[in-house]
């Protein structure tokens, strides 16, 4: 069921909510591509979908949000198989620039949500609760910013210390709770390198080190994190313009 309404108009500056909405989507229910003139916020309760926008395709669950922001092109769409249900609030004001990043996906608190949701249901109008909703999800999502760098340096240290173990974006992602696409673009800004490559660095120079200590092909493989040979081989031939065999030392 979709329920959607304006709020009472409201004279505040910092943050201005212009109405909130909520449904529960059919699958693969589309909607977009759509520009805006404000800001707005979708928290996902359960199911799943994917938003595109300027920065790529972003997959999306319960327990994240995505934020549109002015004048963006967007288009949204549930997923075919558990579409989500999802609730959303529209804002405009000073304080929305906050949101002028290049991140489009967060992690919230389930309660935010539900919180959000059950407003929506129940028809509330009266702007000072839905500001003050507004005020709360800025502190839960803002206040822990300037430890991005941090969590950034420890991704790096991560990867470092298991390089030789089934990484990936998107599992590195999880584990530090960010977004893929947000966490790679993080990456990159503050290492000119993107994690993939980062990774398949510091395995070569690992790989490397081992062949010219005069381990095995196959062995020197599986010790840095390929299960496979052939694709090893391969790697460090691309990399260094000789096969792990001629590098290694008898």
């Amino acid at each position: 069921m979709f329920h959607e309404f304006m709020l009472e108009n409201t004279t505040a500056g910092d943050l201005i909510p212009i109405f909130a909405g909520h449904e529960a989507c059919e699958k693969n229910h589309k909607f977009g591509p759509f520009v805006r003139g404000y800001y707005i916020i979708h928290f996902c309760l359960s199911g799943k979908g994917r938003l595109l926008d300027k920065y790529g395709c972003h997959e999306i669950g319960a327990g994240q949000l995505f934020i549109i922001r002015p004048e963006e092109i967007t288009t949204y769409v549930a997923d075919s198989q558990t579409p989500w249900e999802y609730t959303w609030l529209a804002f405009h004001g000073a304080m929305a620039k906050l949101f002028d990043t290049d991140r489009s996906v967060y992690r919230v608190p389930l309660e935010l949500s539900v919180e959000l949701r059950n407003l929506a249901q129940s028809g509330v109008t009266t702007p000072s609760v839905y500001i003050a909703l507004l005020f709360r999800l800025i502190y839960t999502l803002f206040n822990e910013a300037p430890q991005t760098a941090d969590v950034v340096e420890k991704v790096k240290q991560y990867i470092r210390f298991n390089y030789m173990n089934d990484l990936t974006v998107a599992n590195l992602a999880e584990l530090f709770g960010f977004e893929r696409s947000y966490l790679y673009r993080l990456f990159y800004r503050r290492y000119g390198t993107g994690i993939k490559e980062f990774l398949i660095k510091t395995r070569m120079e690992q790989a490397k080190s081992l062949l010219e200590k005069g381990y095995g092909v196959g062995e020197t493989a599986f010790a840095v994190g390929y299960k496979d040979p052939f694709n090893f081989s391969k790697a460090y031939k691309e990399r260094f313009g000789v096969s792990p065999k001629e590098e290694r030392r008898p």
